[in-house]
Formats: C-alpha cells, sequence, structure tokens
C-alpha cells in the first residue's frame, strides 16, 4: 500500500524526476536460549524494500515497507503455546524538499498502519522478544497505528569540518494493539533535537560525532493520560581510519534513558526504570579488486537498568557479542549485491539468573541505481 502511494506521487511530480536508488533484502536470524524462558528459540525472517524517487532541484521522495514472519518456540505449550506471526510492515514515506540547496532542507515524514498493529494476548510475547536491544533484531516492531511528523535539517561548513543539526516532531496515530480489547493505545508525540560534527582530522582519518534528546509526551490509553517512555540522551561516536587501500572504523554508541517511569499499554502497566545501553564495534573495508570488497565486522552491546522505578543503582540487563563480514560484489555500474552474514552469542538476565543466547545472522541485499 506504502509503496502504491509513492507511485502515485512519483506519478505528479516534476518531469525531471527519477526513480534511484532501489533497495531489497532477504534477512533470516535465528536464536537459541539455555533453559531459564518459557521459550528456547526464536526465528526471524525480514524483507525490507524501498527505493528513492529523485525529484530534481525540489528535493527526494523515499518510500520503504517490508514483510516479516517470527516463529517462537515454547518450552511448556500449556502455559505459552508455539508461536508464529507474519505479515506486511508499516509504510514509511519521508519528503525532503531543499530549502537552501546544501544547507537546509524541511522534511515531512508519514508511516502508513499496513502492519500488524493488533495481536492476541499471547502473542506479546513475540513482541516483548523481537524488541530486545541486546539481540538487535532486523525489525524490531510489527506495525502500529502509523504516525505524521515534519522537521528541519542543515549543515553549516566549519573549515574542514560540518557542523549538522535538526530537529523533528512525530505524533503517533492512536491503534487496538491487542484483538478483543477495546482499550485503545495512542503512544506520546515525541521531538528529537539533533547535533553533531563530522569532518577530517587529517588527510587519513574522518570522524563523526552526533547528540540525539529525545522528548516524549504521556501515552494515552482509552483516552487517559498515562505516563510515558520518558526523555532519552543518544550519542554517538565514529572513527574512519584510511589504511592505504583499506578503511578502519571504530564506533561507539550509548542510548541512555534518565527518567524512571510506568509505559502503559492496552495490555497493562509495564516498568520503564532508568536504563542505559551501550555498545562499541570495529569494521575493515577491504578491497579485493576493482568490483569486490570484504568487510569483517565485530560488535559488543551491554545494557542495564534500574530494578524498579526508584532512583536504586542499574543492574546489567545483558550483554551480546556480535561477529560477521559483509562481502559486497558491484555486478554493473548500476548494480550491486551483498551477503551479510553473523554469529551472535551472550546472555540475558532473567529472575537473577544468566540466560545463555546464541544464533546468527544472515541476509541477502540487492542494491540498484539507475
Amino acid at each position: 500500500m506504502g509503496l502504491v502511494l509513492a507511485a502515485c506521487a512519483a506519478s505528479a511530480a516534476p518531469a525531471g524526476a527519477q526513480v534511484g536508488p532501489v533497495r531489497a533484502a532477504v534477512i533470516y536470524e535465528n536464536y537459541s536460549f539455555d533453559a531459564g524462558l518459557i521459550f528456547d528459540r526464536v526465528t526471524e525472517m525480514t524483507v525490507p524494500i524501498g527505493f528513492d524517487i529523485r525529484l530534481g532541484r525540489f528535493g527526494t521522495l523515499a518510500a520503504s515497507t517490508g514483510y516479516a514472519r517470527i516463529t517462537l518456540r515454547s518450552t511448556d505449550v500449556a502455559q505459552l503455546p508455539h508461536q508464529d506471526l507474519s505479515g506486511v510492515l508499516d509504510s514509511e514515506l519521508r519528503l525532503s524538499m531543499n530549502l537552501v540547496p546544501g544547507r537546509l532542507v524541511a522534511i515531512a515524514m508519514g508511516v502508513l498502519p499496513t502492519g500488524i498493529r493488533s495481536v492476541d494476548q499471547e502473542q506479546l510475547s513475540i513482541l516483548g522478544v523481537i524488541s530486545s536491544d541486546i539481540i538487535g533484531f532486523a525489525a524490531p516492531s510489527l506495525g502500529s497505528g502509523g504516525s505524521v511528523g515534519g522537521g528541519l535539517a542543515g549543515a553549516i561548513p566549519l573549515g574542514r569540518f560540518a557542523l549538522g543539526f535538526g530537529a523533528t516532531y512525530r505524533m503517533p496515530l492512536a491503534y487496538q494493539p491487542v484483538i478483543g480489547r477495546s482499550d485503545n493505545l495512542k503512544p506520546g508525540a515525541e521531538i528529537r533535537l539533533r547535533a553533531g560534527v563530522e569532518g577530517a582530522l587529517s588527510r587519513q582519518t574522518f570522524t563523526r560525532l552526533a547528540v540525539v534528546y529525545a522528548m516524549r509526551g504521556k501515552d494515552q490509553v482509552a483516552a487517559t493520560n498515562q505516563n510515558g517512555v520518558g526523555n532519552r540522551v543518544i550519542g554517538y561516536l565514529a572513527v574512519n581510519q584510511q589504511l592505504g587501500k583499506m578503511a578502519a572504523t571504530l564506533y561507539g554508541f550509548d542510548v541512555f534513558r534518565g527518567e524512571p517511569t510506568l509505559e502503559a499499554s492496552a495490555a497493562g502497566a509495564a516498568i520503564l526504570p532508568r536504563g542505559n545501553l551501550i555498545a562499541g564495534g570495529f569494521q575493515l573495508a577491504i578491497p579485493l579488486g576493482r568490483n569486490t570488497e570484504f568487510t569483517p565486522r565485530a560488535e559488543m552491546r551491554f545494557s542495564a537498568a534500574a530494578p524498579d522505578t526508584s532512583a536504586a543503582p542499574m543492574e546489567r540487563l545483558g550483554r551480546s557479542s556480535r561477529f560477521g563480514f559483509d562481502l559486497r560484489q558491484r555486478m554493473s555500474r548500476s548494480l550491486a549485491l551483498v551477503l551479510q552474514a553473523g554469529r551472535v552469542s551472550g546472555n540475558v538476565r532473567q529472575a537473577d539468573t544468566d540466560v545463555g543466547l546464541s544464533g546468527w545472522r544472515g541476509a541477502f541485499h540487492l542494491e540498484l541505481n539507475p
């Protein structure tokens, strides 16, 4: 549905409009868990697709959607039956309009509720698993009531560096998350403020630093205000170093939620205490000829949160290690294929016990740039 609307927009675009690039992929993930949970295996297959429509000097329209299928294997079918959930994901449209070319862009965006926005009570377990920051599923959410929003983004040159800034507003729409329950959920509106700097430290070294401050309003359940997820601060730092024909990148990010709160949902209240997710990674791009590039990579993640909404110290929630590689093959000037593979291991904490997890992810990407 989202891509159909994007195609209609393209037909009404200026004569200089053209489609490209086009992106499509098939991603498969399989994770196993040790004893201690009510499930021991989760698999997810995701098929994201998207494309951009270049509107000449006016700007760019980006459209994306996808398909996902998740299977959860229970260790106690009497308490939680095996679960399967599949369907189209939400569709997103994003229009970027050049106010000052190369300096200032206005953004209009909308999410169409084409995804799975209502599930059975038992299937809430699937939604809880795929939202795990420790694992990092390709599709951490399957659907919502949609949203509308917009904002501004710009950049100012500062010698060898550029200062970037942005502000966006997003208003989610109400929907019914649980089948058979009449209480609609309307997530709170969110404002995000962004600032960053990037540029060359030397002829061979490039750096990027960004900070995002997200403020979200209170959620509503059955038209009654409830507490929201609170404010978050997100920081990101990356350093890229040229090593002859190779390029090494070292990066890290931190997602900090500083306000303990209760998040309301149609299925009940969920504790969202102060929390912190820290991750760091490394990758090395190695050219294997004119058209082939091999990139091994590694990433570590650590998650912690307070035990409740009090001012108690944070406790460890889990950790994960991810090792893998990307193999990119350019087939022609406009077509590239990317093969990805990775292994994940770590643990999640459940009832003061570490539960081990392990699994792998494989993906096949197609990139077409007419």
